[in-house]
C-alpha cells in the first residue's frame, strides 16, 4: 500500500520548466576531453599499438572440431607454440592471446571454432590466422 502511494505521488508532480533544475542535477564530467582528443583514430585501436597512420586488419576463419575441450586445448597449444602472452583462462571457450603485436582469438562454439586475427599488416595477420588453423 505504501509503494502504491509513492508511485502515486511521483507521477501526480506535474514536469514543468520550474521544476526541470529540482529533478534532475547538472551532471559535469571530473575530467573534460577535449574534441581532439575524442577524434584520435588510434584510441580505437589502442590496444593494437601506435603505428602512425596504418589502419587496423583482421582476418577471419571458421572451421569444423571435435568439441569445446578439444577446440580449447588445441588453441591455447597453438597459441603457446607462437610465443603468445596475455592468455585467457583455459576453461574459457573464448581463448585468446597477444602474439607479437597482434591479437588472436580462438572461439570455441559447439561443433564450430572461430579463429580471428587482428594487427596492422594483412599479410602477417593472415599467415597467423592461416597457422591458428592448422591446429584444428
Amino acid at each position: 500500500m505504501f509503494n502504491n502511494i509513492l508511485l502515486a505521488a511521483a507521477v501526480a508532480i506535474p514536469v514543468t520548466p520550474l521544476c526541470a533544475p529540482i529533478l534532475a542535477e547538472e551532471v559535469t564530467s571530473p575530467k573534460p576531453v577535449s574534441a581532439l582528443a575524442a577524434a584520435d583514430p588510434t584510441a580505437f585501436v589502442g590496444g593494437l599499438g601506435s603505428t602512425g597512420s596504418m589502419p587496423p586488419s583482421m582476418a577471419l576463419h571458421e572451421k569444423a572440431v571435435a568439441n569445446n575441450i578439444a577446440c580449447r586445448n588445441a588453441a591455447r597449444s597453438k597459441f603457446f607454440e607462437l610465443g603468445g602472452k596475455d592468455l585467457s583462462p583455459n576453461d574459457s571457450n573464448a581463448q585468446w592471446a597477444t602474439i607479437g603485436n597482434m591479437k588472436a582469438i580462438a572461439w570455441c562454439r559447439e561443433n564450430r571454432v572461430v579463429i580471428s586475427v587482428a594487427g596492422y599488416n594483412y599479410d602477417s595477420v593472415a599467415e597467423v590466422r592461416d597457422e591458428i588453423a592448422k591446429a584444428f
